[in-house]
């Protein structure tokens, strides 16, 4: 561990906090040496480029286990496989999901009810005897009233686990809301003070109106308090408390609130009886540390029990395709309790051996099944009531399989082979390595991906870096600078993207592949108008082009059922398109979205500008690419002057439908651009390329309004006090490329005065705003406000685990804010490497290494006082290179120590490259 101080312009290094035995090793000093000559600490050799390690490891660490499934659980995944660790000592839930599991086909009708969704698979249960008293028997919570939560987890238990960022949250249909409070048989309790506290949105949904009674039998009640016309709380999260006259003790206890005139809904973070507990039946749970840490991806959990320390790990492993979990104490024969394995759909779960499995078919007869093992080192392991008892075992090690009978091809129906036989073999192949073996191999090949990009943007007061992330996170939102916090939030997208997208899997959908519910939010499914290409757009930049590779390889397995879908609703058109909403079988939901497949193409080309496969771009993207570019051929509009317009189109989710939406229009060249490049690339399909061409000229085009805005519609009809979500008129600038600084001044300008207009409250203030906006105003090279949209998403769309929250929670947030970052960092859609374009103020001094450019290009660079110091370029392909940056070069150097001459062309400085060699830049003072 590292503190660093600039000084003067030269770094001073100095140990902290050795976390690693006696001090580095040789492999740790030599990354260490090799960072300090990027960083200008000494300029007279030239070494390779690897960054030191981070001054406070990557992890997120909290001080109480997760109540909030959203909230406050942490992820785990191998791509295929996740879970998500709630780290309660006595009772742990290891909730767990499959990538596959999913409801519905392909979906002829295109109706969205039957489109199907992303399912919860089940819970591996760990019951841990506790040396403390049995569970005293908990209070009961319910709505009286009968009323059903309006969004599913915001149940009426929501409003009594004591976590104020949960609410409970109803659609009243103009009766009476109950919220009843059942003491335990016996135990009459004579409250006088109760409160509120209010939920995280809309304040007219308070309560307003409601009145107290008690009860001894449910019979007979008795009023305790009544109010009416209080007034909505002041702010979100407080908490208001009454106090009321009472010496007679109740067993049952009700809220009954009324109706808010003119509000459809009725909702409440906490209720709460003064002297009462939360509604957890458990024992008292011992104090708890609990961390994920992003580099090992690996999660940790640990308490005293009984004068014993405990110690849970936790990993899902890519390489042996299992969630691993690893017991272990301070004293031998120490762990005693029940292992369960409970499936979300009712299935009876068995016993076999050291093993518990369940298994099932969806309605769409998808087949499914999990399977859990435990080996134990000592002690005895032994079947009871359909789960595993363990007794006074020294440690213990839970492996956990699962998967389905999906199969991603269109020929074999989507399906292959029965999974049983496979996850046995896994668990045999699992169960024969010793768990340092089974944690090794899986850090090694996560590290692969992971361990390729570092960043590092300022130093965080040592008090503030102390504080567990949660409270962290508070701190940050009150107003506190936390440069490492702002580090945490870019790795973790990319922790997040590696742990759910890997090759051979599907790709990360709304939830990432972490989801609680067989009713989730918007099925859980992939939006086509701007989430799922969003959970993307980091994937090459942040050097993780493997994790691309998922959303490619679904887009290309939909190819066929989407033709037929296309075909059922537009007639005889070459190509496809689709639906705002899809899901794995090819099927599409909800209403089309017509330039959904121009936007997937998109990213198809990406994965080759950036990767330079001319193999992928020729057998993979080109073909993909021609043939939307063939749907828009055959389904543009000619308006009487000649110019080409895509007809009914819409700037989702905003205004009319109408002919030559700027959204439309947008992504349309930008497809159309993209095929001429990979056109010309190849050498192929000339004619073709010429009608394309001529196509691509004729398009309208991007226009400058009345209030010197970009345009929206081809109406100038735009409102400047507009503050909606969505900035769908802004692709051009990103994540396209028709419109930039460079090249196009004044519809740069335009656009900037438009994203200006849509402000940063109200309804922009969304999980996926903050990241577009981000990487627009890096575009922009306005780095001020590039920084304040990150803060803007850590302040008002970040849950304590770091979770974004449009609301409710979904993953393109987290995805989205890494992409923006990188933006700020390095930009190469213009032809250029803009090397530092949007560097903020709060990042005075710092350092990226790893990050990737068009072109085939790596990059690093350090810099001092908001000054590039020194910079490394990777030529991957050996394609010449044209650098502009706020300072030019003084030298360039090759690994073998060779010059390479360069020359200065209005502020860029340009130098030919050779495929496989490192350029060493060295920048003035």
């Amino acid at each position: 561990m590292m503190n660093k101080k600039w000084s003067g312009g030269k770094l001073k290094v100095c140990p902290r906090n050795f976390r690693h035995g006696s001090g580095f090793k040789v492999q740790r000093r030599a990354k260490l040496a090799r960072w300090l000559l990027l960083a200008g600490v000494s300029g007279a050799v030239f070494r390779p480029l690897i960054a030191a390690d981070q001054p406070t490891a990557l992890s997120l660490f909290y001080q109480q286990p997760a109540r909030k499934w959203s909230a406050e659980a942490l992820p785990i995944g191998n791509g295929r496989l996740g879970a998500m660790i709630f780290g309660e000592p006595l009772r742990e839930r290891v909730q767990f999901n499959e990538d596959s599991l999913w409801t519905g086909d392909e979906n002829p009708s295109g109706d969205y009810g039957s489109m199907g969704a992303y399912q919860n698979f089940g819970d591996l249960l760990i019951e841990m005897d506790s040396a403390d008293a049995p569970a005293a028997e908990a209070p009961q919570i319910s709505a009286a009233s009968g009323h059903k939560a309006f969004v599913e987890r915001e149940e009426v238990a929501a409003s009594f686990d004591g976590q104020a960022g949960t609410k409970w949250c109803v659609e009243t249909k103009g009766r009476p809301v109950i919220w009843e409070l059942r003491l335990p048989a016996g135990q009459p309790r004579a409250f006088k003070q109760y409160s509120f506290t209010s939920a995280n949105d809309v304040p007219a949904r308070d309560p307003r109106a409601w009145e107290l009674s008690g009860s001894v039998d449910g019979r007979k009640w008795q009023v305790l308090d009544r109010h009416e016309n209080e007034p909505n709380f002041s702010r979100r999260g407080e908490t208001k408390t009454y106090s009321f006259a009472n010496d007679s003790a109740f067993q049952i206890y009700r809220l009954t609130f009324l109706p808010t005139p003119g509000v459809s809904h009725f909702q409440v973070a906490e209720i709460a009886f003064a002297g009462l507990g939360n509604a957890s039946g458990a024992p008292a749970s011992p104090p708890v540390q609990r961390s994920l840490d992003l580099r090992q991806a690996a999660q940790e959990v640990a308490y005293e029990d009984g004068g014993v320390r405990f110690r849970r790990e936790y990993l899902a492993s890519n390489p042996a395709e299992v969630i691993a979990v690893r017991l272990t104490a301070s004293q031998p024969g120490r762990h005693s309790g029940v292992v369960r394995l409970k499936g979300a759909h009712s299935e009876i779960t068995a016993a076999e051996g050291n093993d518990l499995f369940f298994r099932g078919a969806l309605p769409n007869n998808l087949r499914y099944e999990a399977r859990a093992r435990v080996l134990a080192q000592g002690g005895q392991v032994r079947v009871e009531n359909g789960a595993l008892r363990f007794a006074g075992c020294d440690s213990l090690t839970l492996l956990l399989a699962a998967g389905t009978d999906y199969q991603m091809n269109y020929q074999r129906k989507w399906r292959g082979e029965e999974p049983g036989p496979r996850l046995r073999q896994q668990l045999e192949a699992a169960s024969a390595k010793p768990w340092e073996t089974l944690k090794r191999e899986h850090v090694v090949d996560f590290q692969k991906l992971f361990g390729r990009v570092e960043v590092r943007f300022g130093e965080t007061a040592a008090a503030t870096r102390a504080l567990p992330t949660d409270r962290r996170l508070a701190a940050y939102k009150a107003g506190g600078e936390d440069p490492e916090l702002e580090e945490l939030i870019f790795q973790y997208g990319r922790y997040l993207l590696a742990s759910c997208s890997r090759i051979n899997g599907l790709p990360a959908n709304l939830q990432g592949l972490w989801n609680d519910s067989n009713k989730p939010p918007w099925s859980s499914d992939y939006h086509s108008n701007i989430n799922i290409q969003m959970n993307y757009w980091l994937a090459e930049p942040a050097n993780l082009a493997e994790c691309h590779r998922p959303f490619l390889d679904l887009v290309m397995a939909m190819l066929e059922p989407s033709r037929q879908a296309t075909r059922k609703s537009f007639g005889d058109v070459r190509g496809w398109t689709a639906r705002t909403s899809h899901n794995i079988f090819g099927g599409h939901g909800w209403q089309w979205n017509l330039p959904a497949s121009a936007w997937y193409a998109r990213h198809f080309y990406e994965h080759f500008a950036f990767g330079g496969d001319r193999q992928f771009l020729r057998d993979t993207g080109y073909p993909m690419m021609k043939e939307v570019c063939e749907f828009w051929l055959d389904h543009l509009k000619a308006l009487p002057d000649g110019t080409l317009v895509a007809p009914k189109g819409w700037s989702p989710e905003h205004g009319p439908r109408e002919d030559g939406v700027a959204h439309d229009q947008q992504i349309i060249w930008d497809l159309f651009s993209n095929t001429l490049e990979a056109a010309d690339i190849l050498g192929v399909d000339r004619e073709f390329r010429d009608q394309l061409a001529a196509a691509r000229d004729k398009l309208a085009g991007p226009r400058i309004g009345r209030w010197g805005q970009l345009m929206e519609w081809m109406t100038d009809r735009d409102d400047p006090k507009d503050q909606h979500r969505h900035t769908s008129h802004l692709f051009a600038v990103y994540p396209g490329r028709q419109i930039s600084v460079a090249r196009t001044p004044e519809l740069a300008k335009a656009a900037e005065v438009s994203l200006r207009a849509r402000g940063e409250s109200g309804d922009s203030r969304r999980s996926w705003t903050w990241p577009w906006r981000a990487a627009l105003w890096a575009r922009f090279r306005n780095a001020e406000k590039a920084h304040d949209m990150i803060r803007g998403l850590l302040t008002y769309n970040t849950l304590p685990n770091l979770f974004a929250d449009h609301p409710p929670m979904q993953m393109d947030g987290n995805f989205g804010i890494t992409a923006g970052i990188c933006e700020m960092l390095l930009q190469s859609h213009a032809g250029e490497l803009d090397l530092l374009p949007a560097l903020p103020p709060q990042w005075p001094d710092g350092r990226f290494a790893g990050l990737r450019a068009r072109g085939g290009f790596e990059v690093s660079a350090a810099w001092n006082n908001g000054r590039p110091v020194s910079a490394e370029i990777l030529s991957t392909l050996g394609g010449p290179v044209d650098l502009r940056s706020p300072a030019p070069p003084v030298s360039i150097k090759m690994t073998d120590g060779g010059e390479v001459k360069f020359t200065q062309a209005g502020g860029v400085a340009r130098f030919p490259t050779e495929k496989g060699r490192r350029y060493r830049l060295q920048f003035g003072r």
